[in-house]
């Protein structure tokens, strides 16, 4: 996906060059119109705020139904001594 360089995220992987692997961020930070993103030892300054390309892992939504439980709905509460009767 492509994303402002201020709008990657912690995990976000950094899309790099032909054959090359990309770099999980490890951290974003803004600073005087440059936005740094570090990925392992390594840093990558960007001017102002422009696009970049990451990979980013979106949650995934289980379409299935699940199976009912297994457990059998609770009693009424029970009063404790401490709490005394209504």
């Amino acid at each position: 996906m492509r994303v402002r360089a201020s709008k990657v995220r912690l995990g976000d992987r950094l899309l790099a060059g032909e054959g090359q692997a990309g770099r999980v961020v490890i951290q974003v930070r803004s600073r005087g119109g440059e936005v740094l993103l570090s990925h392992g030892d390594a840093e990558t300054r960007l001017s102002g705020d422009p696009f970049v390309w990451v990979l980013r892992n979106e949650p995934r939504v289980v379409e299935e139904e699940l199976p009912d439980t297994i457990w059998r709905p609770r009693g009424p509460r029970r009063t404790q001594p401490w709490e005394g009767t209504e």
